[in-house]
């Protein structure tokens, strides 16, 4: 933490505080009410007093309990190690990790990638986590549990998924310090286009114990370009921009993102 605080200093940031956040999202533009798809890189932010916490309680303030917070709380670690790249493990360690895996639990699993604020929703006691052992979602608010349901483990980033229900309920996509990299909204779009299916296999629990399964998906990010539906998309439609610190912050629809990206990728395919 000391090492960090230093680099806020020497950058001169300010300190962040909840009302400094309440005041920058209602400037923003969210509204009481509002479905927020959150993807969240505190650190970016500097050093903010009360970190997730102050975020989630800022975010509620301004969307108030009609509102409803959503993340990704993605375990992708719970797959085959046959499967790793990034790197990949020897083979001689296949089946030890294998056997030793823990099964995906909503409770227990620990989204580890997907950043401090992901992990503080997860532990809310009023918060839902889907079903998916690898790409699950986790909310809070009024439109929980019409999100997160019990989805089918195929197509996680479908029109059946927790995605999907967000497009149809006009939800919006609000990053904090990331860019289209993180922006899972995407995932939808690519859905919809005809790419070819692949099989992954993760660990479940079921009635009769722990069990690897397959799951079909499809090739996300196939092209690297993440950036550049970016780029495009926010030179073409309304995307709300605000600064904190030197963190870009950025809020929009994400029907109009799915949109675009999937006529985006048709003429790319």
């Amino acid at each position: 933490m000391y090492s960090y605080m230093q680099k806020c200093i020497d950058k001169n940031f300010k300190p962040v505080t909840k009302d400094d956040l309440i005041h920058k999202f209602s400037q923003l533009g969210i509204k009481r009410g509002d479905t927020l798809l959150v993807h969240a890189s505190l650190s970016s932010l500097g050093y903010v007093v009360g970190g997730a916490e102050a975020l989630y309680l800022a975010l509620r303030e301004v969307i108030g309990i009609e509102g409803t917070i959503v993340v990704p709380s993605q375990t992708v670690e719970i797959s085959d190690p046959a499967s790793w790249q990034y790197p990949p493990v020897p083979d001689e360690w296949h089946d030890v990790i294998r056997d030793a895996m823990p099964a995906y639990s909503k409770e227990l699993s620990y989204s580890k990638a997907m950043g401090a604020f992901s992990q503080f929703i997860g532990i809310l006691p009023d918060s839902i986590r889907s079903n998916h052992p690898m790409y699950s979602f986790t909310a809070i608010g009024e439109k929980a549990s019409e999100i997160i349901g019990q989805d089918s483990l195929d197509f996680p980033f479908g029109d059946k998924s927790p995605l999907g229900r967000m497009y149809s309920i006009s939800a919006k996509v609000l990053m904090i310090g990331t860019d289209f990299e993180t922006n899972t909204s995407l995932h939808l779009a690519e859905n919809r286009l005809n790419r070819e299916v692949i099989h992954e296999k993760s660990k479940i629990l079921t009635k009769d114990g722990e069990k690897w399964i397959s799951l079909k998906n499809i090739e996300l990010d196939i092209y690297d370009d993440y950036l550049e539906v970016q780029k495009n998309f926010m030179e073409q439609y309304t995307v709300n921009h605000i600064s904190i610190n030197d963190s870009n912050v950025y809020l929009f629809d994400m029907k109009e993102c799915v949109d675009f990206a999937e006529h985006y990728y048709q003429l790319k395919e």
